[in-house]
C-alpha cells in the first residue's frame, strides 16, 4: 500500500514537473510609453524593455492575450508564448500574471496643465495661513514667482506629465528673522518635488514617496 501511494505521489509530482516546464513561463517588462510600430498596421505600439530598462521588441496592443495596458504605467508580467501558425506570424503571448503595475508619473497622457496664481495653504502636512506665501505659475515661460511676504523668489520648472522638475530657486535675500524659518522650510520643498496632483482649485506636491509636500490654493 505504501508503495502504491508513493508511486501515486511520484506520478503527480512529474506530471507536474513536465507540465510546468512545456507551460515554459517567461518574464515581460512594457515600458510606460507607446513607441512607433515596425511591423504592424497599427500607428503606435507597446515597448518591450530587458530588466536593466532598456528596449527590447516592439509589439502590437493586442500581443498579449488577456492584457490590456494603460500608459503611463510600467508593468511586470508574466507570460506564456503561443504557438504560432505559421513561422513569419508575429509572436503572441497569453498573460498569466501582472506582477506589478508601477506609475510613472511623467509619461500620463491625462495630467492637466498647472498654471494660475495660487496662495499656500500646507507645507509638508501642515496648514499654513493663505496670506503668507503666494506662487504664481505662468506654464508659457515655465516659471514660478511668488513672496513669502519677506523675500520675492522665482524658479524654472519643466512638466513631463505629472512630474516636475525645478531648477535652482532664485530669491531676493532680505532678513526677516520672523520668516526665515518658514522660508526656508518653504525653499526645500521644490528640490524634494517629484509629481503634483491638480484636482479642482487644489494644487498638491508630492515626493518620490507619495509624501505630501505643499499644498496650494488656485485664485479666481
Amino acid at each position: 500500500m505504501k508503495k502504491y501511494i508513493c508511486s501515486l505521489i511520484i506520478s503527480f509530482l512529474s506530471t507536474f514537473y513536465i507540465s510546468a516546464q512545456e507551460e515554459n513561463i517567461i518574464t515581460l517588462e512594457v515600458a510606460p510609453y507607446l513607441v512607433t510600430c515596425e511591423n504592424t498596421e497599427e500607428e503606435t505600439c507597446l515597448q518591450l524593455l530587458d530588466i536593466n530598462g532598456g528596449d527590447l521588441n516592439v509589439i502590437s496592443f493586442d500581443a498579449i492575450e488577456g492584457f490590456t495596458a494603460e500608459v503611463g504605467y510600467e508593468y511586470t508580467l508574466q507570460v506564456t508564448e503561443l504557438p504560432k501558425e505559421k513561422e513569419e506570424d508575429l509572436t503572441k503571448y497569453q498573460l498569466k500574471k501582472i506582477v506589478s503595475k508601477l506609475w510613472v508619473p511623467q509619461y500620463a497622457i491625462d495630467a492637466p496643465e498647472i498654471k494660475g496664481n495660487f496662495k499656500v495653504t500646507g507645507i509638508n502636512g501642515l496648514p499654513l495661513n493663505p496670506n503668507q506665501t503666494e506662487l504664481i505659475i505662468n506654464a508659457n515661460k515655465s516659471i514660478i514667482r511668488g513672496s513669502t511676504e519677506c523675500n520675492n523668489y522665482h524658479i524654472f520648472f519643466k512638466q513631463f506629465g505629472y512630474s516636475l522638475v525645478f531648477s535652482k530657486i532664485l530669491t531676493t535675500d532680505l532678513f526677516c528673522s520672523s520668516r526665515k524659518p518658514l522660508q526656508e522650510e518653504y525653499f526645500i520643498v521644490f528640490n524634494s518635488v517629484h509629481h503634483f496632483e491638480f484636482k479642482g482649485d487644489i494644487l498638491k506636491l508630492y515626493d518620490f514617496s507619495d509624501k505630501l509636500l505643499l499644498e496650494a490654493q488656485l485664485l479666481r
